[in-house]
């Protein structure tokens, strides 16, 4: 038996696994601190605008500052690998000529 499940939920899931490996990469694998620095940074790329909006948001919130920033960085790097898995699943499905299941 196939499990029919949409690009989306299938897209969410890799996001969901793939955020957690980037994290667990950056922060539970002990790095010196410039090794660090070069984890961090590709593996959650949207940290850039989560410290821009958190830095922007704590001049409003101060002490909630550091909350803003976590809540963003978690959401930003999960739409960045939806973005990247939507998009491998669609290209693979466009190439190998699979139709998609939408839930009909």
């Amino acid at each position: 038996m196939r499990v029919h499940s949409s690009d989306f939920t299938w897209s969410s899931l890799a996001a969901l696994v793939l955020l957690g490996l980037a994290m667990f990469a950056v922060f539970e694998v002990p790095h010196g601190f410039e090794e660090q620095v070069g984890w961090y940074l590709p593996l959650l790329p949207g940290a850039i605008f989560a410290a821009a909006i958190s830095e922007f948001l704590g001049k409003v919130v101060p002490r909630e500052q550091a909350l803003v920033f976590k809540g963003l960085l978690v959401g930003f790097n999960f739409i960045w690998y939806f973005v990247i898995t939507y998009a491998a699943i669609r290209t693979y499905r466009f190439v190998s000529g699979l139709k998609t299941y939408r839930g009909e």
